[in-house]
């Protein structure tokens, strides 16, 4: 089943005006009503909050992914090159460490990722096995220009480096796979596999390092996402328009892990007992890093809620017009993070085992999706479909 192409495509519909209107010459948005666009409120104007979170949330992370992604290109290279259980654990640290910031910033998969069809080339999931085991060995050579221009999203990405250096037999107990085996497969150096291996590697920096020079105006145009979206450059979206899709795409985040994933898991019907429960749905690879994906997905929005370190995030409008919403809020995030911080891998085992450190965790999802939908979306004036923001199931 293809859940993330399922929620890939939830996401791209309400994004369109976003990620269509990054161009040559973007147009600017025209003028909200009053009912539309309450204006600001306290201290902190929509434009400052913007621009911080540019500056310390969203482009540090961008430049977090991309450096990670070089160290993930490069752990793969030497692995190749010599293919030891040394190698293999710090490929596995590599790749662990490039996801982490990469599935953080899945909060803004806004402008140029969906622009640049990002996610099919570095997080398309689930991955086909038996796909790429097909390519592999029909292939005489892969090349990144392979991988671009001829493989499927499904044989492609993180979710594919994934599969070729972890594996589900854990035959010599060490929670990772068999390591000798995955050795032996990409012996020697210029095997099939090994040039596979590489190729996504060199596909994933590259991509990454793409998305990095848009947000920044280092890419070929020298034009910024950055000052599109914070409101500085000369042609630019409104700032309602700025924090409404933040809001907006944290309301569609949350709905994907609580309802599509958790709750599918727990249930098959959004966390409601009684349902078919949907392992699937927790799109779990062989890495075994499910926790820690959804982990750092609830952290990217906390991320841009609260701000970066120096400067205000949404959380300081919300607090403007109502202190007590923005209170619970920050509540409702560490009780969320605190109940992920209670379950264990691999997931699907681990439910199935004992489901209720996941259905607490559903739980405190679920309160943290009622007081977003409820009370972030009304008190900013955010437009969001009724589909969008039915939270109150389960």
């Amino acid at each position: 089943m293809r859940i993330f192409a399922i929620i890939a495509a939830a996401l791209i519909c309400p994004l369109a005006a976003i990620a269509c209107a990054v161009s040559e010459s973007p147009t600017p948005a025209a003028s909200p009503t009053p009912s539309q666009a309450p204006a600001d409120t306290g201290a902190v104007s929509r434009q400052e909050v913007l621009v911080n979170l540019t500056d310390t949330v969203m482009v540090p992370r961008y430049q977090a992914v991309a450096a990670e992604m070089d160290s993930l290109r490069d752990a793969l290279h030497t692995l190749c090159a010599n293919p030891t259980p040394d190698a293999l654990d710090a490929a596995r640290t590599a790749w662990r460490q490039a996801r982490a910031p990469w599935m953080r910033t899945q909060a803004f998969w806004f402008g140029t990722v969906m622009e640049r069809r990002s996610l099919s080339l570095l997080d398309w999931s689930p991955v086909e096995p038996a796909r790429i085991e097909t390519m592999l060995s029909e292939r005489d050579a892969v090349a990144a220009s392979d991988v671009t221009e001829f493989l499927a999203a499904t044989q492609r990405g993180l979710g594919a480096i994934e599969y070729i250096i972890f594996s589900d037999d854990d035959s010599d107990g060490d929670g990772d796979g068999n390591d000798a085996a995955i050795l032996a497969a990409l012996t020697p150096a210029d095997s099939i596999r090994c040039q596979y291996l590489t190729a996504l590697g060199e596909v994933s920096a590259a991509e990454t390092a793409g998305i990095l020079a848009d947000w920044t105006g280092a890419n070929a145009a020298g034009k910024a996402y950055a000052g599109y979206f914070n409101g500085t450059a000369a042609s630019s979206l409104l700032g309602k328009a700025a924090v409404d899709e933040i809001v907006r795409h944290s309301v569609f985040l949350t709905r994907s892990i609580t309802d599509m994933r958790l709750g599918a898991a727990l249930d098959g019907n959004g966390g409601i007992e009684g349902g078919n429960p949907d392992p699937d749905a927790l799109l779990a690879g062989p890495g075994h890093n499910t926790v820690a994906d959804i982990r750092n997905q609830v952290l990217g929005m906390q991320d841009l809620y609260q701000g970066g370190a120096t400067g205000p995030g949404v959380g300081a409008l919300v607090r403007g017009i109502s202190p007590d919403a923005d209170d619970r809020m920050t509540v409702h995030f560490g009780n969320v993070l605190m109940a992920l911080d209670g379950l264990s891998e691999p997931l699907p085992e681990s439910i199935a085992g004992n489901p209720e450190p996941a259905r607490n965790a559903h739980r405190q999802l679920q309160e943290f999706q009622r007081a977003l939908n409820t009370e972030v979306v009304s008190l900013l004036g955010v437009s969001v479909g009724f589909a969008d923001t039915d939270g109150d199931g389960g």
